[in-house]
């Protein structure tokens, strides 16, 4: 049986605690991210221990750089591979691609149906929308208007356009 003993266990923690967090990107969850930064930490202190505080503190440093430009590295390649491109984005959704339907409730009235803290559903021209209360809070069954359609996000204010204050609710 090999065993791993000074050195060469400090450069084997290092190297598995950066293939551990390299691995994090396609198995997300954690778990190999955390063992891997334990595994950075653990051939740091044990640098610190074996070596001093000057030679800690140089593979500090090393870890820490070696991450940053392992980061900036992965930020520019990774989007440009082949897995990249597939589970990354490409292009953004244009602003005035608002849900049309979104777009013709503004001005009309309803009633909430749940209380509106500062979000909830509100039944607008015969249908449940997911609706968010510019101001205040709104309780159940208050009439509202809508004033506001921003994408998917559709803003209402309570129909007598009284502030609801801090005692009633």
């Amino acid at each position: 049986m090999l065993m791993f003993e000074g050195p060469s266990l400090i450069v084997a923690l290092f190297v598995v605690g950066f293939l551990l967090i390299a691995a994090e990107v396609f198995l997300p969850g954690l778990i190999l991210g955390t063992i891997g930064v334990l595994c950075l930490a653990g051939s740091v202190a044990m640098v610190f221990a074996n070596y001093g505080p000057a030679a800690g503190l140089a593979a500090t440093f090393v870890v820490g750089g070696l991450a940053l430009v392992g980061f900036v590295v992965w930020l520019f390649v990774f989007p440009r591979t082949f897995i990249g491109r597939k589970i990354m984005l490409r292009s953004s959704q244009p602003p005035d691609r608002m849900a049309p339907e979104h777009r013709r409730l503004v001005g009309q009235t309803g009633i909430s149906l749940t209380p509106l803290r500062p979000s909830g559903t509100a039944r607008i021209d015969g249908k449940r929308v997911d609706v968010t209360a510019l101001a205040d809070f709104v309780d159940e069954g208050v009439p509202v208007e809508v004033v506001a359609a921003d994408g998917l996000r559709v803003v209402v204010r309570r129909k007598d356009g009284l502030v609801q204050s801090a005692q009633t609710a």
